[in-house]
């Protein structure tokens, strides 16, 4: 059989390991991942009524002058609720399909199950340390410890070779256990809800370090002894393996993150639809609360108010697709491949 030999110029490059996830600043990462969506909606609604207030006291926006003489208050709140009707009856349909991917025949779920038992019962006899755990945070764990035992072994394997790979071999392992501690730390830091769980998990640059340990079998295959090779090769099997799990409980965590958001928007928008409407009413009849804050003036703070209520089932949305965005985003390579974040 006829082979194709690989001139030296098309060899494997060797990428600067990326850290896609390591720089993110403490408040941006809170912001996009790691906060609670609720308290993320009630900040940026916060944010928007600061915004609003500052602006018409600065701008003296004649509020008074605009509710009583014109209708454009009116008009834009007639417009906000006829929007969240709308907009929530749309998301709300669109999660509903979504959540009738679900159904399916029995044998379905039962070939669904399978193929989940079969893949852990092909980690458990990879690793034979015994039953892999089902828990998400714990099923990481449980790679992560076999990948630090393998990594231990090549360490050792290499000893104190003064071939060329000997460097490079450290430099990997030391590379997989610096990624195990982050990802360790940040597991076991978590309260064990499935999205904090994940979002530690995604902080594993797995594609490159698989890259990495068969960029050292193809440039050193002279020199690499059996043991050195086959810790290589069982490395790169669990982080396949790693990387298996992690994107398959990625797309649990989008169905979940659907449907906390069904539930959110729910309990948002009845009320948000009560006061919108009351609001309406209120202003027709020339009626607001009397209770106001000293320097603001009392209908811009209320018209204020009012503006941002009707505004929260979108704050709310918004906060959940943030992050689900940034999930998608830092979960591209899904694959032994990577894509470069712009």
């Amino acid at each position: 059989m006829a082979t194709t030999t690989i001139p030296d110029s098309a060899a494997p490059t060797r990428p600067a390991p990326t850290t896609a996830n390591g720089t993110d600043h403490p408040v941006v990462r809170w912001f996009l991942l790691d906060g609670d969506r609720r308290v993320v909606a009630l900040s940026l609604s916060f944010v928007v009524l600061v915004v609003l207030v500052v602006a018409g006291t600065v701008w003296e926006l004649e509020m008074e002058r605009l509710v009583s003489e014109t209708r454009a208050v009116q008009t834009l709140f007639n417009t906000f609720l006829g929007g969240i009707i709308l907009f929530v009856s749309v998301v709300l349909s669109i999660n509903i399909a979504v959540l009738a991917q679900e159904f399916g025949p029995l044998r379905t779920k039962q070939e669904q199950i399978e193929e989940s038992l079969a893949f852990q019962s092909e980690l458990e006899a990879f690793v034979e340390t015994g039953v892999s755990p089902a828990e998400l945070g714990e099923f990481f764990l449980f790679v992560l410890r076999a990948l630090r035992t393998e990594a231990t072994r090549l360490r050792a394997a290499t000893g104190t070779d003064t071939g060329d790979h000997h460097g490079e071999i450290l430099a990997f392992v030391d590379g997989i256990e610096a990624e195990a501690d982050l990802v360790e730390e940040r597991v076991r830091g978590v309260q064990g809800m499935v999205s904090n769980v994940l979002l530690a998990g995604l902080d594993y640059d797995y594609a490159h370090q698989i890259y990495t340990a068969r960029r050292i079998q193809y440039d050193y295959e002279e020199e690499l002894r059996s043991v050195e090779r086959t810790a290589l090769e069982n490395l790169t099997e669990l982080l396949t393996f790693f990387a298996t799990g992690r994107e398959y409980f990625t797309t649990l965590y989008f169905k979940r993150e659907v449907r906390n958001l069904s539930f959110g928007l729910l309990v948002v928008s009845l009320p948000t639809i009560v006061f919108t409407s009351y609001t309406l009413l209120a202003i027709d009849a020339g009626q607001f609360p009397a209770l106001t804050v000293p320097g603001i003036a009392p209908r811009l703070l209320w018209v204020s108010v009012a503006y941002v209520v009707a505004l929260s089932p979108y704050v709310l949305l918004s906060s959940y697709i943030l992050r689900i965005l940034t999930v998608s985003k830092r979960s591209l390579g899904s694959s032994a491949f990577t894509v470069r974040t712009e």
